[in-house]
């Protein structure tokens, strides 16, 4: 049986079923009469979300912002949990209604059951994962870089020792040079036919040099070769 107020929530309880009807079944409305907390429920679409009805007394929440709703503020809290009777978490917000001299006289909430959407946002996590993003720098020979040439890898490579994208290859240093070839060394670049002759036009230096820098890289890994 609802609850009779002498505060008209004809109004309201169309509300209820007006926002039920736009929202989804994760989404449970409920309109509250402040005339009595003990049987305080007097409209609600999708209670199966908190497992209430109507003639349930008024939440715990609302009750313990009862004196504060009507004074300062606006009369309503955004987002905050509420659990339901088998406990699931709630995203939940409470308008307090006032009559004109600005007394509560009920509250509509709204609970939304989340529960579903953080299953959705785990199962999202686990398909956008990455192996390794974060290092996919430095020596990684494990990593398949999907560039469209053998030039666009050299030249990831040199703007990646050099933290420039403008710089001239003739520009760079011997050590930066070595750097690239030991970079390219850990891609096994170097198992690629004709990978000295290519490097070595990139870098304008002549194969002679690449195969100096690729000694030096070899002699650092214990003399093992690739190429």
């Amino acid at each position: 049986m609802i609850p009779i107020s002498e505060f008209d929530f004809s109004a309201y309880i169309h509300m209820v079923h007006f926002l039920g009807g736009c929202l989804d079944a994760n989404t449970e409305i409920v309109l509250y009469s402040l005339d009595n907390i003990k049987s305080s429920i007097i409209a609600i679409h999708n209670g199966h979300i908190s497992g209430r009805k109507i003639g349930d007394p008024l939440s715990n929440f609302a009750i313990s912002k009862m004196k504060d709703k009507g004074k300062d503020g606006p009369p309503y809290y955004l987002n905050y949990l509420g659990l339901s009777k088998d406990n699931t978490p709630l995203r939940s917000s409470s308008y307090f209604i006032l009559d004109k001299a600005g007394i509560p006289r009920g509250v509509l909430t709204i609970n939304i059951d989340v529960t579903k959407y953080q299953r959705a946002a785990e199962l999202l996590n686990q398909l956008a994962y990455l192996p390794g993003v974060e290092n996919t720098s430095g020596d990684n020979s494990d990593v398949d870089r999907l560039q469209s040439t053998p030039k666009d890898l050299i030249m990831d490579i040199i703007y990646d020792v050099t933290g420039n994208k403008e710089i001239e290859t003739t520009r760079l240093t011997m050590d930066e040079k070595l750097e690239v070839v030991k970079r390219l060394n850990a891609e096994n670049f170097f198992l690629m036919k004709g990978a000295v002759s290519q490097i070595a036009t990139v870098l304008d230096t002549s194969e002679a040099s690449i195969y100096r820098y690729l000694s030096k890289v070899n002699r650092e890994n214990g003399g093992k070769r690739s190429w």
